[in-house]
C-alpha cells in the first residue's frame, strides 16, 4: 500500500467510520444532535425567545418551537444584515449567501463559520466514501472537474460581502482541505483554476473549463447535475473547432482531440479513458442518467442531496440510494395530508411522501426546506427520489408529484428510445379540455409525439390512483407534449436573469414563462 493510499484509509477511519457507527442507531444519533443544537444556540436571540435551555426532548422541541419558512425567518435575518451577532447562531457571520431558490425569489442567508466547517467536513467524507467503498484510489492520479458559481457577487449587505452559495461552499472546502488545490498540472487535483470559476461570464467560464479539461486526465466531476451535464455536452458537441483553433491549447492536446473526434464530435470516453465517477446533486438525477451513459459510458454515478440551508445526505455505497446525514442535521418529515403533524425520523415509513423540515446549529430551526422525499429503507435511512414541494400539481384533485412525472417521462423515453434533459409543466384549462402541457427538452425528439404522450399517460395512471380516477372520469385529458429547442431551458433561465448554476428550472410554469421557452 502506498503512503498516499494509507493516508486516505487513515482519513477514512477518522472521518467515516464513526459516522457509519452512528448510522446504526439513527434515532439516538438524531436526539443527540438536537440536544447539541439546543445547547449551542440557547443564548442566541432565537434560542432565548423559544426557551432552548429548557427543552428536554424531541416532543417538547416540537411543541415549543414553531415550523418556520424563509418569510418567518426574515426579521431575524434582517437583524443579521445590520451586523448584529448571536441572532440565529453563536459564531461569527462570514458573509451572506444568496440563492434564487426553486421559486425564483431571491433569498439571503447569513453564513456562519460553523456551516463552513460542516460543509468542508461533509465534502471530505463523501469523497472518502467514494474512494474507499468504490475502491477508486487511482482517482487522485488524475483531475476533478468542479464548476461552480463565483464566490463574490460584488454586492454587499451591511458589512458583509454577498456570495453565491456554491461558490461560497467550494471556496470553504478548498480553504479547509489543504490538499485540494485549484489549477492544472501534476501538483493539482481540481480544474479549472479558481480564477476561472470566479468569472461571472458563464459562456466564457464554460469554454475555458472545457479547454483545461480536454488537456487533463479527467477522472471525476463534482457539482450540480444539470450544470455538469451541460458542460460535458458542450465539450462533446460544440467546442471541437474552437478548441482546435485556440492558440492557447498545446499541439499535443490538439492532436489528441483530432484522434478522438468524428465529424466534429469529441468522444469523451476516448478522451478520458480513466474517467470513473459522475458526481452530481442539487436536482433529480433521473432524467440525466441515460445522457450521462451516452456521453461517458458505463461510469459510476453517485448522487447527493444538498441544500443551501443544511447538510442533507449523500450516497455512501455504489448502487445504493442517498443516506441522510443524521449527525449534522435534525430532520422532521411532514406527511402531505392537510393538517398532518411533522414526524421525527423514528416514526417515518417507507414508500410514503413527506415534506422535509430541518434544524441545525447554523441558523435554521424546524425550517420547511421545500422538498418532498420518500424513504426506500429505514436502517440506515435511505431516500428514493427527491423532488420539490412546489411541484405538487393538483388541478382537479389528482395530487401529482414531480417524482411521478419524472418516472413517467423516463418510462416513455425508454419505450421510444430517447432521453430527456429537463421538463416543465403548464396546466391548460379550457371549455374543451383540462390537461397538462409538458414542455420537454429531448436529446432527440420522438418520432410519434402522440404515442409518447400515451406512454406518459398510461404510466401516470399506473403510479397515481387519483390521476387514474380523474383520467377515466374525463376530468383530465391526455397530456400534451411540447418539445423544447436544444438549450431551451438554458435560454429560459437566462431570460429570467439567472445563470446555469444560480437557478433551477421552474417545474410549474406561468403562461408568461411558457411564452419565453423556445419550442421546436
Amino acid at each position: 500500500m502506498s503512503l498516499r493510499d494509507a493516508a486516505v484509509r487513515l482519513s477514512y477511519e477518522r472521518l467515516c467510520r464513526p459516522y457509519l457507527k452512528r448510522l446504526k442507531t439513527p434515532t439516538a444519533t438524531q436526539e443527540r444532535y438536537l440536544r447539541k443544537v439546543l445547547k449551542r444556540c440557547k443564548d442566541t436571540v432565537y434560542g432565548k425567545e423559544y426557551g432552548f435551555a429548557d427543552i428536554k426532548s424531541v416532543e417538547e422541541f416540537q411543541r415549543t418551537v414553531p415550523v418556520t419558512t424563509y418569510a418567518s425567518m426574515e426579521p431575524y435575518i434582517a437583524r443579521c444584515m445590520k451586523g448584529e451577532q448571536n441572532v440565529l447562531f453563536p459564531d461569527k457571520i462570514v458573509y451572506f449567501m444568496t440563492t434564487s431558490g426553486t421559486t425564483g425569489a431571491q433569498k439571503y442567508y447569513p453564513l456562519s463559520e460553523q456551516r463552513v466547517r460542516v460543509y468542508a467536513h461533509d465534502a471530505a467524507r463523501r469523497t472518502l466514501f467514494f474512494i474507499v467503498h468504490g475502491n477508486h484510489f487511482d482517482m487522485m492520479d488524475g483531475a476533478i472537474i468542479m464548476l461552480h458559481a463565483p464566490l463574490s457577487t460584488g454586492e454587499k449587505i451591511g458589512p458583509y460581502d454577498v456570495a453565491q452559495a456554491s461558490g461560497a461552499f467550494t471556496a470553504a472546502m478548498a480553504a479547509h482541505l489543504p490538499g485540494l488545490d485549484y489549477g492544472v498540472g501534476e501538483n493539482y487535483l481540481v480544474i479549472p483554476p479558481f480564477e476561472v470559476n470566479a468569472m461571472t461570464d458563464w459562456d466564457k467560464k464554460i469554454y475555458l473549463t472545457a479547454r483545461y479539461a480536454v488537456a487533463a486526465d479527467v477522472r471525476m466531476t463534482a457539482g450540480l447535475t444539470s450544470v455538469m451535464v451541460s458542460l460535458l455536452r458542450k465539450i462533446s458537441t460544440e467546442f471541437h473547432d474552437q478548441l482546435l483553433a485556440d492558440p492557447a491549447l498545446d499541439a499535443e492536446t490538439k492532436t489528441k482531440l483530432r484522434r478522438v473526434s468524428t465529424d466534429g464530435i469529441i468522444n469523451l470516453q476516448e478522451l478520458w479513458p480513466n474517467f470513473t465517477l459522475f458526481g452530481g446533486g442539487g436536482t433529480s438525477i433521473t432524467p440525466f442518467r441515460r445522457v450521462i451513459r451516452d456521453l461517458l459510458g458505463d461510469v459510476e454515478i453517485w448522487d447527493g442531496y444538498g441544500a443551501t440551508e443544511a447538510t442533507m445526505g449523500a450516497q455512501i455505497y455504489p448502487d445504493k440510494g442517498i443516506v441522510l446525514t443524521v449527525d449534522k442535521t435534525f430532520f422532521e418529515f411532514q406527511p402531505l395530508e392537510e393538517g398532518a403533524i411533522p414526524l421525527p425520523l423514528s416514526d417515518v415509513k417507507t414508500n410514503t411522501p413527506y415534506q422535509v423540515l430541518i434544524t441545525n446549529d447554523t441558523g435554521f430551526f424546524r425550517y420547511l426546506i421545500g422538498d418532498i422525499v420518500t424513504f426506500v429503507a429505514l436502517n440506515p435511512p435511505e431516500l428514493g427520489e427527491i423532488t420539490r414541494m412546489k411541484t405538487l400539481v393538483n388541478i382537479v384533485g389528482e395530487r401529482m408529484r414531480e417524482e411521478m412525472l419524472l418516472r413517467a417521462l423516463e418510462h416513455a423515453c425508454e419505450r421510444q428510445g430517447t432521453s430527456f434533459l429537463d421538463f416543465a409543466l403548464l396546466s391548460e384549462t379550457t371549455t374543451d379540455v383540462t390537461r397538462y402541457q409538458l414542455f420537454v427538452e429531448f436529446t432527440h425528439v420522438p418520432s410519434d409525439l402522440q404515442e409518447f404522450a400515451g406512454d406518459v399517460d398510461s404510466h401516470l395512471q399506473s403510479l397515481g390512483f387519483y390521476y387514474e380516477f380523474f383520467r377515466k372520469s374525463g376530468a383530465l385529458g391526455i397530456p400534451l407534449i411540447i418539445p423544447v429547442q436544444p438549450r431551451g431551458f438554458e435560454v429560459l433561465l437566462r431570460t429570467m436573469g439567472k445563470d446555469l448554476e444560480s437557478g433551477k428550472v421552474p417545474r410549474l410554469l406561468t403562461p408568461e414563462l411558457s411564452r419565453m421557452l423556445p419550442r421546436l
